[in-house]
């Protein structure tokens, strides 16, 4: 006769996870779940992490959401394939390839290292990076075919990533512009502006400002008149050409001292602040009436470009009165409004500021040949260069949100520079029309807000970066004629060069040149695709399409679902929607699950230079991952809001769902053993019991609540009805039940007692199989003794279970019996002190009738 393994009086989780995760792996449960299924195949992106991170409770909520989401699947009868990725280009492989090789400029890269060793450093570098994810990923119980993973930087990957490219410079979606974008003198790379919405790249930052003036050909009482203006970027003032006001705004001629000085209205009652006395308005005047003045350059260096329209004064909508003097200071190369305006108004462009950030000859009061400074770090000089030749009028300190380089850290400027550009304004009607109809987020609310806003104020993409560690943009120019082809293929490399590459990175592709129709050679264009451009390639290039997997693909795309943070919505699902539209004219997505941040208790970021973490491993080696994965479904950040983490929330769970758990199943196995009761199969309770047939009818509840919300993807319910069913099988049936097990013959009530306990049980693990998966699969396998719970079939529990009627009838007599609970403890009355009366105030005379027909409960 068989009888169940003994379970201890508590578990030792982290004994259980470590014999759980190796029989998985020596009975290849995952693979037999990938392949068990009879539907069709669930298709999902896994978002490709940059191997050089560790893991943090971030990436590690990610992980298990999407783990949750695919074990339902195979639960479900259907094949979910679970392929890794990995970001393997970009700016964080190449700094720290710089630190490898003890460089820090693109000088040193280029004239010393040169572009093929440095990119071998960073191939270096990706390739022994994995492990560590692997240890990770294997100890958060997650399934994932890792050795099997797409890389970015594999050559088939990089080839669909240039077949993309050609498609969208066919259909006039790219374009070559000098224009203003995010920079980083550091590492001499333009960005876009969703790396400037990178999670850290915004940060508070202490800067110095300046109100300088600006002479006018004016005088009023016989005093000289200047414009004023505020900034706070005083290495910019060098290439001012023009001034900005607000047309409808109420400015002022002010004297102080023996000078006028014209300014904002609304902003004088910062005067006396700045020149110790309140200002003496002489004189008043509209923004528009201010339009045409002239004033003589701040500094002599484009004085000529006074020929040309500039230094005068325009109107502008977005100057206003909130902060500085309410007039714009404007240099149309370091400013994407500046840019706007010096165009609109046909004032020319100069751009004093070379590829490391430094000013060139033509300033010549600041130009340093050798051991320059950044333009940022040269703002002290400019200031006080600005006092000593009597143009400062003050200065100060101000701390504001300031974008900084993602990878480096290093503050950014806005620089107009040559930069490849993906025409979003084309794109922008379809994309939202897209998302609008064809797209369900989870939750809801982001379609419209956060990411439909982002839509909606989009701008045209820049893709190329002046780097050397990603794919190369695949044009070909003739430096005679102007001629420019664009190739999409290793085929057309070969036919047009006679070479055929095997690797397609910088120091290869670099080499392919091939002669013009006009006779001269062409070369490749020098810059590189954002590895956001790749990121955003991943439905297809993970299959190298079009090259190999058509027909899989295009009856595979759009995926089902995708699992990120919220600071995705403005990157990667930003980005596999804008390609996907570009490509395929339709969404890369049909569903996307959005989870919020993950701070310290403190509220603040999550760092690892802090210390203000403990490591996720660590947690999961001492508590079992379930508890940790547990504690996170519960969580704010399922429902996209910040979840300030505590290690002790995971010992809370421990004591909520996964003890109660253990607890049941313990209770189960001490009195069936006693009883020699270990039918071969589970039964299906023929039971009269009311208890019996309310534990059912929650059971049944339970798990039609759970499939209709996994079934929406809405992961956030999934703890919350584990959590009822739990505190009514441990606190009400098993309790109300206990004297049913205790008598020595094997009555009819006993076996039904079993039957429904065991069914329950067994059921119940299944459903915590997606979120808990060791737990429930030890238990499983105990009181089933048979295979994997991960192998078995979601439950289906039979309808005639379904007794919403008894459910409320029972609910209702555990609210007045936890009422009365109450009552006992306010008057500091035991629990078994037998009462003479107790007295309950119901609503209506059938809630009286159904508390009266349980009155021996109670």
């Amino acid at each position: 006769m068989r009888i169940y393994q003994a379970l201890e009086s508590s578990p030792k989780l982290a004994q259980i996870q470590k014999d759980m995760l190796a029989k998985w792996k020596q009975e290849d449960v995952f693979e037999k779940s990938v392949h068990n299924g009879q539907k069709e195949e669930i298709v999902f992106y896994d978002g490709p992490p940059f191997p050089t991170g560790i893991p943090h409770h971030g990436t590690v909520l990610v992980s298990f959401i999407k783990d949750l989401i695919a074990r339902y699947h195979t639960m479900k009868g259907y094949s979910v394939p679970r392929v890794w990725g990995w970001d393997c280009h970009g700016l964080p492989i190449e700094t720290q390839a710089e630190k490898a090789l003890g460089i820090n400029s693109k000088t040193e890269i280029e004239r010393s290292i040169g572009i093929g060793k440095f990119n071998d450093a960073c191939h270096e570098i990706v390739s022994k990076n994995n492990e560590t994810w692997r240890e990770y990923v294997d100890q958060m119980a997650r399934w994932v075919d890792y050795d099997g993973a797409y890389k970015t930087m594999n050559l088939s990957y990089m080839e669909s990533v240039m077949w993309a490219f050609k498609q969208c410079y066919d259909k006039g979606l790219i374009y070559r512009n000098y224009r203003v974008t995010p920079y980083c003198c550091r590492c001499e790379t333009s960005l876009s502006i969703s790396d400037t919405r990178e999670s850290d790249s915004t940060r508070p930052r202490q800067d110095r400002w300046i109100i300088t003036k600006f002479k006018t050909d004016e005088t009023l009482d016989g005093k000289q008149v200047y414009f004023l203006a505020w900034t706070t970027t005083p290495w910019t003032l060098p290439s001012n050409l023009c001034l900005a006001v607000g047309e409808n705004l109420d400015y002022a001629y002010v004297a102080v001292a023996d000078e006028v000085f014209i300014a904002c209205k609304a902003t004088l009652s910062h005067f006396p602040k700045i020149f110790g006395k309140k200002p003496e308005i002489l004189k008043e005047c509209k923004g528009s009436d201010l339009v045409g003045k002239t004033y003589e350059p701040l500094f002599p260096y484009f004085a000529d470009k006074a020929q040309e329209g500039a230094f005068r004064v325009v109107t502008a909508d977005y100057v206003g009165s909130e902060e500085g003097v309410g007039i714009v200071h404007t240099a149309p190369a370091f400013g994407e409004d500046d840019y706007w305006t010096c165009r609109n108004h046909k004032i020319p462009m100069v751009n004093p500021v070379d590829e490391k950030g430094h000013f060139t000859k033509e300033v010549t009061d600041f130009y340093v040949e050798k051991d320059a400074k950044t333009v940022i770090e040269m703002n002290p000089t400019v200031i006080r260069f600005l006092y000593d030749n009597g143009k400062a009028v003050a200065d100060g300190t101000i701390e504001h949100n300031y974008p900084h380089c993602w990878r480096c850290r290093e503050p950014l400027i806005y620089k107009a520079m040559d930069a490849w550009y993906l025409d979003i304004e084309k794109l922008k009607p379809r994309l939202i029309e897209l998302n609008n109809k064809e797209v369900n987020w989870v939750p809801d609310s982001v379609k419209d807000s956060r990411f439909g806003k982002w839509l909606e104020n989009a701008r045209d993409w820049n893709i190329s970066r002046n780097r050397y560690w990603s794919t190369p943009i695949p044009i070909w120019e003739c430096p005679d004629c102007g001629e420019r082809v664009v190739l999409g293929s290793l085929d057309e490399i070969e036919q047009r060069s006679g070479k055929r590459l095997d690797n397609l990175h910088r120091q290869y592709v670099d080499e392919v040149t091939f002669p013009c129709k006009c006779g001269a050679t062409m070369h490749r264009v020098p810059e590189v695709l954002d590895c956001w451009f790749e990121s955003g390639c991943v439905p297809f290039a993970q299959k190298h399409y079009p090259f190999e997997n058509k027909e899989w693909f295009e009856s595979h795309f759009p995926c089902d679902f995708i699992v990120e943070y919220t600071g995705q919505i403005r990157c990667w699902f930003y980005y596999l929607h804008v390609m996907a539209t570009a490509l395929f004219d339709r969404p890369a997505f049909k569903n996307c699950v959005v989870h919020g941040t993950i701070l310290d208790e403190n509220g603040k970021k999550l760092s690892k230079s802090n210390h203000n973490y403990t490591d996720p491993m660590q947690l999961m080696k001492e508590f079992g991952t379930d508890a940790f994965r547990l504690y996170l479904f519960q969580s704010n950040a399922m429902l996209v809001g910040d979840l300030r983490f505590k290690d002790s929330g995971i010992k809370d769970m421990l004591q909520q769902l996964i003890l109660p758990l253990w607890n049941a199943c313990n209770f189960f196995i001490s009195y069936a053993n006693i009883d020699g009761y270990c039918p071969d199969e589970i039964p299906v309770p023929q039971s009269d019991n009311e208890l019996d047939k309310w534990i059912l009818a929650l059971l049944y509840e339970t798990e039609q609540k759970i499939t209709a919300n996994m079934e929406q993807y809405f992961v956030n319910h999934f703890t919350d009805n584990l959590d009822a069913l739990m505190d009514g099988l441990t606190n009400w049936f098993i309790r109300r039940s206990r004297r049913r097990f205790w008598g020595k013959e094997m009555t009819a009530d006993k076996k039904n007692a079993y039957d429904t306990l065991l069914y329950v049980l067994v059921n119940t693990c299944k459903l915590f199989a997606p979120a808990a998966p060791v737990l429930s699969d030890y238990l499983y396998r105990i009181l089933t003794g048979s295979d994997s719970v991960h192998l078995a079939a979601w439950p289906q529990i039979p309808a005639e279970f379904e007794n919403a009627a008894l459910l409320h009838e029972i609910d209702l007599t555990r609210n007045v019996i936890s009422l009365a609970h109450a009552l006992r403890s306010k008057n500091n009355i035991k629990i078994r002190q037998p009462l003479s009366t107790l007295r309950a105030a119901l609503v209506s005379k059938e809630a009286a009738e159904i508390v009266t027909r349980f009155t021996d409960i109670i």
